[in-house]
């Protein structure tokens, strides 16, 4: 495991959601800690090489994820003195790349651009969506390895099936999903502790005070401290002295 207090990797790239992009995310934290923000002006200045390069996306799910992971590889030209660290996200999300732009718009289940009858036609099919994001991370791992590149992953809600509206998803595990999850037993099982697990105690729903929360002031996410929290007991990390 990455002591998170001691990294000597000249670089860090950080893959995910909104749970990841953003001000305030764990990958945005990581940047303060490594100098990436210096506390005067929060401004880098263009003579100072960046550490630490986040490219997490709102709404974004494992497609764009993995590409954004294979792409940045060969721009960025990963070495063993590189840290990738990859918060994957649900697999009931559904990204295309349309007109030079990506298009990410988080869980088909509760998005109201889908109708009941598209999702049911089109969109939804649990097992198949398990196939395409788990081959993802397998992909992944193993380029990295190959590479002989050190990595990290996790997650937002446990890269499962859940549908955290509880809307339109039997949560039960058919035989087809218990099938595949033990199929990719092994990769799961490099993941660390999901965010939802961590932080809200359960990976099946959001949690309802944190919904009571987001209809008041706009934002379900986790707050800072909470991904600091998360940081630090995954990696078994002494306190992040930059923020403590």
């Amino acid at each position: 495991m990455i002591d998170i207090n001691n990294i000597k990797h000249k670089r860090i790239f950080c893959f995910g959601c909104s749970f990841t992009g953003g001000l305030g995310t764990w990958a945005d934290l990581l940047k303060r800690h490594f100098g990436d923000y210096p506390r005067e002006d929060f401004y880098i200045p263009k003579d100072q090489p960046e550490r630490v390069y986040n490219f997490g996306k709102a709404g974004a799910g494992n497609y764009y994820i993995f590409n954004k992971i294979v792409e940045t590889s060969l721009q960025y030209n990963f070495t063993k003195d590189d840290l990738i660290l990859i918060e994957w996200s649900g697999v009931l999300r559904e990204d295309r790349y349309k007109d030079g732009e990506w298009h990410c718009h988080g869980n088909v289940t509760n998005n109201p651009e889908y109708s009941k009858a598209l999702l049911r036609d089109w969109f939804l099919d649990i097992e198949g969506m398990i196939k395409r994001d788990y081959s993802y991370i397998h992909a992944i791992q193993k380029m990295l390895k190959a590479g002989n590149i050190d990595y990290e992953m996790f997650s937002m809600n446990g890269v499962s099936r859940y549908d955290p509206a509880n809307m339109y998803v039997d949560n039960r595990e058919g035989e087809a999903v218990t099938n595949l999850i033990n199929l990719y037993k092994n990769t799961l099982d490099e993941l660390h502790p999901s965010m939802f697990k961590i932080v809200f105690g359960d990976e099946t729903i959001w949690p309802q005070h944190r919904l009571v929360l987001g209809e008041t002031y706009g934002d379900i996410h986790p707050a800072p401290i909470e991904h600091l929290d998360y940081l630090e007991k995954i990696f078994k990390a002494r306190k992040l002295s930059t923020f403590r």
